[in-house]
């Protein structure tokens, strides 16, 4: 049957798409009618699976009203409570969100092997060297946590390669190059100066950024590669011109943000495409670990035993 109801939290061609494909997902439903202008939708469906898309919309930001029924707040876009609850059923690993948080216990085991394998070094390695937690421990705690971050967050938007548009694309490519280049440029700019901060970050953001935004051809590659760029040497000068401000505190705040813009990031893609099936997460956890593994263990030797030059953090 039909369903003539109202729709509060549409607000462009994007939010059109999601809709309709979040309505197709129940077998024999479909959006006959959609006036954005107005508000209003004409959906064909059972009675049950109409609050069941009612449900699974009300989680992305959209609320289906009957006549005399009026809007909840807080679901509105941008919400925070709309992330936090994505955040909490990610953690809780619910029935629809067991990819998710599959992945999420990859990057919580990672972090363990990181920090193992980080202690190991330092009981053989790093020990003798004078005031070597003083220097270095913050930043090697940061960047841990930020490849960790960046893994977890690259391999759950690689689960929608073969969905993303161009815009995605474009979109993910950019962010993982700023993000990526922008943390260990930060970071290796604070032990090793602009020169070896810029090159390093501008690596790991222009890789990043290229096989993130490769989904969409060349145009996802290009932003990638100039997020990387841009963001690696900026981390970099960031560094270099707080080294007598108030760096190491900066360097966690900095960790935070960058860390909640790759939850919101992927919140939109959740939002964007729904959940990950079993099928797209193409990855197992030694791969996830080996991964950030080798990241870490670079970036710690680049930190540790790379040319330093200029004002850098020091005993």
């Amino acid at each position: 049957m039909e369903h003539n109801l109202s729709m509060h939290g549409m607000h462009c061609d994007s939010c059109a798409k999601i809709i309709e494909r979040t309505v197709k997902k129940h077998e024999g439903a479909s959006v006959k009618a959609l006036d954005m202008q107005k508000n209003a939708i004409t959906i064909e469906c059972g009675q049950e699976q109409l609050a069941e898309i009612k449900s699974e919309l009300g989680s992305k930001g959209y609320q289906l009203l009957t006549d005399g029924e009026a809007a909840k707040e807080g679901y509105e876009a941008g919400s925070i409570g709309r992330g936090l609850d994505f955040m909490l059923k990610v953690a809780k690993g619910g029935k629809e969100f067991a990819q998710e948080n599959r992945l999420a216990k990859f990057a919580l085991l990672a972090f363990v092997a990181i920090l193992a394998v980080q202690a190991l070094l330092y009981l053989t390695v790093f020990r003798n060297m004078p005031k070597f937690m003083d220097t270095y421990g913050s930043v090697i705690l940061l960047s841990a946590v930020s490849i960790v971050s960046l893994v977890f967050a690259y391999y759950h938007a690689s689960a929608f390669r073969r969905n993303a548009t161009c815009m995605t694309g474009m979109m993910t490519g950019m962010t993982f190059g700023m993000a990526g280049g922008f943390m260990i440029g930060a970071f290796v700019g604070a032990t090793n100066g602009m020169f070896i901060g810029s090159l390093a970050g501008m690596a790991v953001g222009m890789a990043l950024g290229l096989q993130a935004g490769r989904c969409c051809g060349v145009m996802g590659v290009m932003e990638g590669i100039m997020g990387g760029v841009m963001a690696g040497t900026m981390g970099a000068m960031i560094s270099v011109m707080m080294i007598f401000d108030n760096l190491v505190p900066f360097l966690y705040i900095l960790t935070a943000v960058e860390l909640i813009t790759l939850w919101l990031f992927a919140y939109m893609l959740y939002k964007e495409y729904g959940n990950i099936a079993e099928k797209m997460l193409d990855v197992n956890g030694l791969e996830f670990a080996v991964f950030c593994l080798a990241m870490d263990i670079l970036v710690t030797i680049v930190m540790v035993y790379g040319p330093k030059a200029g004002v850098v953090l020091k005993p």
